[in-house]
């Protein structure tokens, strides 16, 4: 099965920033395959696994760092793991 090229997944928990008028709730996370200088961005950043999948999917879904941060697990590791089929260490399609 070939990687798509751009996947939504609605998020099982919506996250929600600010408040009152202000508030923004997201519940759907928009993704895409990165571009390499998305990439080379979040491997940059220094910082753990976790840190590092934050600012790609911040980078790629549009949305604020901030809300990425709030995402359930499971949220995220859909979003993790989408995106990891699109590098050399992520899941490869088996052979038919």
């Amino acid at each position: 099965m070939n990687q798509p090229d751009e996947k939504t997944i609605p998020l099982r928990k919506p996250v929600k920033l600010g408040s009152g008028e202000s508030e923004v709730v997201y519940d759907k996370l928009p993704l895409r395959e990165p571009t390499a200088g998305e990439l080379d961005k979040a491997t940059s950043t220094g910082g753990s696994n976790i840190g590092i999948g934050i600012t790609l999917i911040h980078l790629v879904s549009g949305l604020p760092k901030s809300a990425v941060e709030k995402l359930s697990q499971r949220d995220f590791a859909e979003a993790n793991e989408y995106l990891a089929g699109f590098t050399d260490d992520g899941p490869t399609a088996s052979a038919t």
